[in-house]
């Protein structure tokens, strides 16, 4: 079995770290050989592979250089304790701490003392979040085009590592879409075009009673109502425009009613036949801004005796709907960008071509992220050129170009420069570093403040770089990090797909108000330079009324979220958030199994192995009998030695939350049964609740804070981690420790560190 195996074998090695600076002298001959010997090479030498594993070639001069991958897992299972199945013999804690202490010895001189080497990355694409931002923050406008691109693959936890992201046919051709939906948007065309005509997607819109997306249409076959969001980009005179038709029957029309926001209704009479539709215009004056759409279908009619069987059934149908306008834009409400293009009066010839050159210059050196060579942004401004030769406005080519921009790899893709170095290793440059901090802190492109720094080559001079990780940190588009790291390391964006019982009364608002308590929480350390360990133990939240009651939290009222002090009562940091119980849990039930499992992959830092394909599951019929407790049926389960010996590590870990069932609310029953939160640890400590297990758990902030770390290393450098790195963990949460592992100080560790600071050039291990 190779989750025994795996366990098995970790007994040559268990869990007291020692740190690279103490290097304690340990007799390999005498003391590590003999303990190998002893404990490991029966099942893992050359002629018992078991695992895959062997511990009989430490002593060769190779063996545990070409094998460090495997020791570096082995050693990153060590802070588990990890135990042999209880038949085994067991060494001593002495015995352990000395093997261990020279593994570390040993992986210490292997990866930092020989191997220096910052990783190279593979050159990547935008992900949909880091696309939607650089718009935003490129032209200033609230527009989401990848909203509607392919989903993003994810690779070692996230979803901006290079080497998953792949670039299809179909995302191309939503790269071309966007490009040009964006240039629509940024530059004004005149002449009778700036009357902008989208087309609002059929399948946005929210539908209810009988209203379904079928055959091209919002069909209706019986009442029902569809409302969508509008957004007018300037205020004035807009026409929206539905294309709709009736299947007719009984003696009236088919009949509309048409309300915009909390506007009175309007009701229209369709006269149009489903085979024949007609445009239908409501004209109306709109604010900048989101606006709510509502059409429904009020008068149906459905006869089946009636003599012509083509007039048996009404049904209504909607076929396009298009927001026109506005008619007129008013000059205070145009950008810069559009007026600069709008007073330009040029014939197409050189003059055209400066022209486009003056006004794009700043827009390509933001989209390509650097400075751009002439003659490359000549080819744009010839580009606007050709395009007035075909009888279009300078407006227009400017238009193109920016679709041209806007598809180009330097604009796609984040590309860091390959110049040949005597030893492989280079610095990155000030440019390559100001994507770096962005993308990692914003998930967006640089501002102008990081580009110009980059330009004088001031941005890595460490106390300008320190301030600017500062001032990125407390600036709005944080808010990237958020959406971008913590989503996916507290796995929120799978709490879209949990859906509990019926019993639990669980909505889609309160699951949007716990996700939003969790970005709050992040937020709020983050921004206010709280310690990490905040997210284990912090006696904080933020709620509104409906999670608060939720919860049983009293004088809370009202939609806003607010902080609320959770003094007195059961709650701590992240690990009590509905959120994080919710998709942690069994549709019908709690699952201790899936929270401990959580809780060792996300706040410990280390994966159990897959279960054996050959273990029996938990009779869940039985469990749901009330005859026994669950707790009762998962010790039945444990008694097979296969399936303690992962157990044993995963399910303490979720009993200490048994107290809160499968949305999160506080309980002390499970149906007829007490609930029992107590436990006891692999390492020994017992625990009766859930504030001493967050106790126990806060007591290792040094594995929490490393734990971390990796996380933030891997998405700040958008690859995975590789052996060589454990150096710059090492570096980064002893410096951080020294700050109480505060928030900003972990992050300017990471800033600071060698792999995000260097790169080993491509193809070079």
């Amino acid at each position: 079995m190779v989750s025994r195996s795996l366990f098995c074998f970790v007994l040559c090695v268990c869990s007291i770290t020692a740190t690279a600076q103490q290097k304690p002298i340990v007799d390999y001959d005498n003391e590590v050989k003999p303990f190998f010997a002893k404990f490991c090479n029966e099942c893992h030498s050359v002629d018992a592979l078991e695992a895959g594993i062997r511990t009989d070639h430490s002593h060769l001069e190779n063996g545990f250089v070409d094998n460090r991958k495997n020791w570096l897992k082995v050693y990153d299972m060590m802070r588990f304790k990890a135990m042999p199945p209880e038949e085994a013999e067991q060494p001593s804690d002495a015995e352990r701490e000395l093997v261990t202490q020279w593994l570390d010895q040993q992986l210490n001189s292997v990866d930092c003392d020989k191997v220096r080497n910052p990783g190279a990355v593979t050159i990547r694409r935008l992900n949909r979040l880091e696309y939607n931002n650089t718009i935003r923050d490129l032209f200033g406008i609230d527009f989401r085009p990848a909203d509607d691109f392919p989903s993003d693959d994810v690779g070692e936890g996230f979803d901006n590592i290079g080497d998953v992201l792949t670039l299809s046919p179909l995302l191309m051709e939503k790269y071309l879409d966007a490009a040009e939906q964006v240039a629509e948007r940024v530059v004004l065309v005149q002449d009778g075009e700036n009357q902008e005509d989208r087309e609002i997607a059929l399948a946005s819109f929210k539908l209810t009673g009988s209203g379904v997306v079928r055959g091209g249409a919002l069909a209706f076959v019986s009442k029902g109502e569809g409302q969508v969001i509008l957004e007018a980009p300037f205020d004035g005179r807009y026409t929206i425009r539905l294309n709709l038709g009736a299947d007719q029957a009984g003696s009236e029309l088919a009949k509309m009613v048409f309300q915009i926001d909390q506007r009175p209704e309007q009701t229209m009479t369709i006269s149009a036949m489903k085979g024949t539709p007609r445009d239908y215009d409501f004209d109306l004056q709109l604010k900048a801004g989101k606006h709510s759409l509502r059409i429904g279908f009020v008068n149906d009619f459905y006869n089946p005796k009636a003599t012509d069987p083509a007039r048996r059934d009404r049904n209504l149908y909607c076929f396009q709907v298009n927001l026109i306008g506005p008619e007129v834009i008013p000059q205070e409400a145009l950008t810069k960008l559009q007026k600069d293009i709008l007073a330009v009066e040029v014939k197409p010839g050189s003059e055209a071509t400066k022209a486009a050159a003056r006004i794009l210059t700043p827009i390509i050196s933001r989209a390509f992220r650097r400075n751009v060579d002439p003659a490359h942004i000549s080819a744009y401004g010839n580009l606007v050129n050709v395009v007035m030769n075909e009888n279009e406005s300078f407006a227009r080519g400017i238009q193109v170009a920016l679709s041209s921009i806007l598809v180009s790899p330097r604009f796609l893709f984040r590309v860091e420069g390959h110049r040949e170095v005597k030893d492989k290793v280079r610095t990155i440059d000030d440019y390559e570093l100001a994507s770096r901090l962005s993308y990692f802190l914003w998930s967006s492109m640089p501002d102008d403040r990081l580009l110009s720094l980059a330009f004088s080559g001031e941005l890595k001079k460490p106390r300008i770089l320190e301030g600017e990780v500062e001032r990125m940190l407390i600036d709005p588009r944080a808010s990237g990090l958020t959406e971008g790291f913590a989503t996916q390391w507290l796995n929120l964006r799978n709490l879209d797909e949990v859906t509990p019982a019926p019993k639990f009364n669980f909505s889609d608002s309160i699951r949007l108000s716990m996700k939003t308590e969790t970005m709050m929480f992040f937020e709020e350390v983050m921004r206010r330079n709280r310690s990490v360990i905040d997210f284990l133990d912090g006696k904080f939240t933020f709620v509104n009324e409906e999670l608060a009651q939720h919860y049983g939290l009293e004088n809370v009222s009202g939609d806003e979220f607010r902080l609320v002090s959770l003094t007195d009562t059961p709650r701590f940091g992240v690990l009590t958030h509905g959120s994080i119980l919710t998709l942690t849990s069994q549709p019908n039930r709690t699952s201790p199994v899936m929270r401990g499992k959580w809780i060792m992959e996300n706040i410990l830092g280390t994966t159990p192995p897959d279960p054996p394909e050959d273990v029996p599951e938990i009779d869940e019929k039985k469990a749901e009998s009330g005859e026994s407790s669950f707790r009762q049926q998962l010790e039945i389960h444990r008694e097979s030695v296969v399936c303690a010996s992962c157990h044993n590590h995963m399910d303490p870990l979720g009993f200490g939350f048994e107290n809160y069932d499968a949305v999160g609310r506080f309980r002390t029953r499970d149906g007829k049964f007490p609930v029992d939160p107590s436990g006891v640890l692999p390492t020994g400590e017992e625990f009766k609740g859930t504030e001493q297990l967050v106790k126990i758990l806060t007591q290792r902030e040094d594995e929490f804070a490393r734990a971390l770390t990796t996380r933030l290393l891997t998405f700040a450098l958008g690859r995975g981690l590789e052996y060589y790195d454990r150096c710059a963990i090492d570096k980064i949460t002893e410096a951080a420790k020294k700050d109480g592992y505060r928030f900003h100080s972990l992050v300017k560790q990471i800033v600071f560190s060698d792999p995000f600071l260097k790169r080993k050039i491509d193809g070079e291990e």
